[in-house]
């Protein structure tokens, strides 16, 4: 098993998850056992792929249940992968929860000085209807933001892919810092919107490209706040192109995440054509490993 922090070059950083390979032996119950263990991580569990189309499959589990995908386990597990001479750089078929994803390695895993990274692709994420005001004012309450530091112009807007997220824009970076979730009036929210999870962004676009920055909270799914979500980044970018904050020309976008958990992450985001128009959406980073060892079972 490996301790891995992922979208982060420094140990500490990020978004860790534990890591157990060989795991084709442990059914769900135990699965969840483990990740119940260790609580302060989501857990991947990485198994034989069953059938031809694949090189590999992972299942997720949080502490509370099991996720059809999480973005920032995958990079730990092809971290872990490679740590232990499991992969080599290039493409991986991984089967999970929602199907096949293709994950790419860049780089020479020897080389500590320049780690290599790491980079799933998916589907550009459907996001559903703007989500009305007055809901919206409720949501901006619970988080502890005030109405005004909403967006004016951008509207919530919820999104269904491997997990279920509601993406809120807001004015500018500082509205981050204040904000002071109230856990049961989320809970209640996130029942009522078929939700498990907020996540709180601010755009910005200067000399150097476009960045973001953002927390997400997850109480449903015993996350109070997510240090830094890979997949959280993909439903934001589906978001950005249909507001039109960013094009199909533009290259991508960073994803900062994680500063005010005391755990900085960058995400980078960028995306693939077909007949002009963004059809894949490409999340990548890098991954440290601060530890390894063996499950006593």
């Amino acid at each position: 098993m490996f301790h891995v922090d992922a979208f982060t070059q420094s140990p500490f950083g990020g978004n860790p998850a534990m890591v157990v390979l060989d795991a084709d032996g442990l059914d769900a119950g135990r699965m969840q056992a483990i990740a119940r263990e260790f609580a302060h991580a989501e857990c991947a569990f990485v198994r034989r792929p069953g059938a031809p189309d694949a090189d590999l499959a992972i299942r997720f589990f949080s502490a509370r249940k099991e996720a059809p995908f999480v973005g920032h386990a995958t990079l730990a597990a092809h971290a872990a992968l490679l740590a232990a001479g499991r992969r080599a750089p290039g493409i991986a078929r991984q089967r999970c929860g929602i199907g096949i994803v293709e994950v790419e390695v860049r780089g020479d895993a020897r080389r500590p000085e320049r780690p290599p990274t790491i980079e799933f692709r998916r589907a550009v994420p459907r996001l559903e209807a703007p989500l009305p005001l007055k809901t919206t004012l409720r949501v901006a309450e619970a988080l502890g933001l005030p109405g005004e530091r909403l967006h004016e112009a951008f509207a919530a807007r919820a999104c269904r892919d491997g997990g279920a997220r509601l993406l809120i824009p807001l004015a500018d970076a500082d509205a981050l810092e204040p904000l002071a979730p109230r856990t049961e009036p989320l809970l209640a929210l996130g029942r009522e919107l078929g939700v498990d999870g907020f996540f709180a962004f601010a755009f910005q676009r200067g000399a150097d490209g476009a960045t973001t920055e953002s927390r997400m909270f997850c109480p449903a799914i015993g996350i109070p706040e997510d240090p830094v979500s890979g997949n959280a980044h993909a439903m934001l970018a589906s978001y950005l192109l249909e507001a039109a904050l960013l094009g199909p020309a533009d290259p991508g976008f960073v994803g900062l995440q994680g500063a005010h958990l005391g755990r900085p992450g960058r995400v980078e985001v960028r995306w693939d054509l077909e007949a002009g128009r963004p059809a894949t959406v490409r999340i990548g980073g890098h991954a440290v490993i601060v530890g390894e060892g063996t499950l006593a079972l």
